[in-house]
């Protein structure tokens, strides 16, 4: 349970979760061979009811591009962004300027996915190399729902139940743009607690 976790061991994840960040900016910043910024990210743990209140609610419409983590880090891994940042994100990729609520084409949605490689990969690589647990990062998948049943997919995907998520709130900086995106890593149940005992805050 999110409770469980003390002041320490939630400070270490984040301190982690901040060099993720920074990593992920680099990586983004190469793609896109432009500087990107990434401002200090915000990092929860929730318990999973209290979700989608903080995404806006069960019924904001999100785009989302889906992982199954297998590995010492199995997890479903969600990479979620609401309209008026998927028209940010795609200014920023393409240039142009999608109106509200307007399809995304192929060619759209196939970048947002790498967008969302490319950070998970950053994030999980920081995990990884701090705790030493591998990873394998499946093929992304393309959802566009709202929130609530997103993650009821993620879930049903994992084959199991999951009641803490770990939430990253990003702010990417391009110029002018801003572009909020939200990371959620819904670990097995007992993941978290391998995860604290390989960062050596296991008994925090």
């Amino acid at each position: 349970m999110v409770n469980d976790y003390s002041p320490l061991q939630l400070d270490v994840i984040r301190e982690v979760t901040n060099i993720g960040c920074g990593n992920a900016a680099t990586a983004l910043s190469k793609v896109l061979n432009k500087r990107v910024d990434m401002e200090v990210p915000s990092v929860q743990l929730l318990q999973l009811a209290d979700v989608p209140d903080t995404l806006g609610g069960a019924e904001q419409p999100m785009v989302a591009i889906m992982f199954q983590i297998t590995g010492d880090i199995p997890c479903s891994i969600l990479f979620m962004l609401d309209q008026s940042s998927v028209n940010r994100m795609l200014s920023i990729l393409f240039g142009v300027n999608k109106a509200m609520g307007e399809q995304l084409t192929p060619i759209e949605q196939s970048a947002l996915m790498e967008v969302g490689n490319i950070l998970s990969s950053a994030y999980l690589g920081s995990l990884s190399e701090f705790t030493r647990l591998a990873f394998q990062l499946s093929v992304p998948a393309f959802a566009m729902d709202m929130a609530g049943a997103i993650i009821d997919i993620a879930l049903l995907q994992m084959g199991g139940f999951s009641d803490t998520v770990l939430i990253i709130e990003n702010t990417f900086r391009d110029g002018e743009d801003l572009v909020k995106a939200n990371f959620l890593m819904l670990p097995d149940p007992a993941l978290m607690d391998r995860i604290f005992t390989a960062l050596g805050v296991g008994n925090a």
